[in-house]
């Protein structure tokens, strides 16, 4: 068990985020909410046994946990069972549940109920992604339970809309990476042979098979960062302009970025998709596919890309090749990528989340 950080603040608002793993994108995240709130996370696994993220305890400036317990997966749903997490929420005057997928959650809010403690859900649930729909039934009978609703933008905001939740009770609180680490390289792109990356699991839901096949005869270098279940799958679908670097770094994916043109998101299934963030903070144009929340937000159609239906070979493709065919177009793009991801930072997330703390303590 990794032990508890502490670093108590008097007279701030005691929040305790309960959330699945320690994910390194997310800690910027924690971190700028431990300065506005006094904040204790509670994660329920140290790794999700298919992220093979790699955590840096030195950079976390929060108190943090995780509760013991054990995990397994059925029918490709990972599920944890852990000791009761009824004792680290024992003195928090707000409860963030990071989630609807895992029993620690449900038994949070039962205890929040019972103790009359505000309860907010973290939801990134949105109606194009496939997962969502699952237990629809059981998430409306939650809804009722739950003071204020946290999500990362419009389309995970619809989708709670959809279910009867009110506007009044749903704070946007925009999915944001470190900008220092991914804003920071230099663009050590050269003229030739345009570069398109993508950064993802090899699994089914994140669509590279479509994009693979997309690219299979342009004059175009597809790099292709991340392992996984399909790997073997995709590698006899590439042809010659395909490469595969395997699982990369997050120390390494800044100067991936820098050394490409084009970054591509053909999902088929994801809540958001944390590469569109580090992509636009890069300056890259992108071409997303409409089953990724940040592609609402993070991506503005036909400013700083293109989104395109999934598993759509021939709109993937028409949207690469303008984006090839077009180093004026690039620019364009490239500019307008960087003035958006100055919105989606770790301030203004732990802002909107702070401010909606305050207002269900209230």
């Amino acid at each position: 068990m990794v032990p508890v950080r502490d670093r108590t603040t008097p007279n701030l608002i005691r929040v305790a985020l309960l959330t699945e793993i320690p994910a390194p994108y997310r800690i910027p995240l924690f971190n700028a909410l431990a300065a506005r709130v006094d904040l204790r996370v509670i994660f329920l696994r140290e790794r999700h046994p298919d992220r093979p993220y790699e955590l840096h305890p030195d950079e976390i400036s929060f108190q943090w946990q995780i509760v013991p317990g054990t995990n397994f997966t059925i029918r490709k749903h990972w599920v944890v069972l852990n000791r009761s997490v009824r004792r680290p929420l024992r003195h928090a005057d707000v409860v963030i549940l990071g989630g609807w997928n895992q029993p620690a959650f449900l038994e949070a809010l039962l205890w929040s109920r019972a103790h009359r403690v505000p309860t907010i859900l973290w939801s990134e649930s949105t109606d194009r992604d496939n997962r969502s729909g699952r237990h629809e039934q059981f998430k409306r009978l939650l809804l009722p339970g739950i003071d204020a609703f946290l999500v990362p933008g419009t389309a995970a905001r619809d989708y709670l809309r959809r279910l009867g939740v009110s506007a009044q009770r749903i704070e946007i609180a925009p999915n944001a990476v470190d900008p220092t680490i991914f804003g920071s390289a230099p663009r050590t792109r050269s003229d030739g042979i345009c570069r398109v990356i993508a950064v993802a699991r090899l699994s089914p839901e994140k669509g590279l098979d479509v994009l693979v096949r997309a690219v299979a005869d342009l004059r175009v270098e597809l790099v292709i960062a991340g392992t996984g279940p399909e790997e073997g799958r995709l590698r006899e679908l590439a042809g010659p302009n395909v490469t595969f670097l395997g699982n990369v770094p997050r120390d390494e994916l800044p100067s991936l970025y820098a050394n490409a043109d084009v970054a591509v998101v053909p999902s088929r299934s994801d809540t958001w998709g944390m590469v569109l963030n580090e992509a636009a903070l890069a300056g890259l144009p992108i071409v997303a596919t409409e089953a990724a929340g940040a592609a609402y937000d993070v991506l503005e159609h036909d400013g700083n890309g293109f989104r395109v239906p999934p598993d759509d070979v021939h709109a993937l493709r028409v949207a690469v090749s303008r984006l090839i065919e077009s180093p004026d177009l690039r620019a364009r793009f490239a500019e307008r990528s960087r003035e958006l991801a100055l919105r989606f930072t770790p301030e203004a997330w732990a802002s909107a989340t702070a401010a909606l703390t305050q207002r269900v303590a209230e």
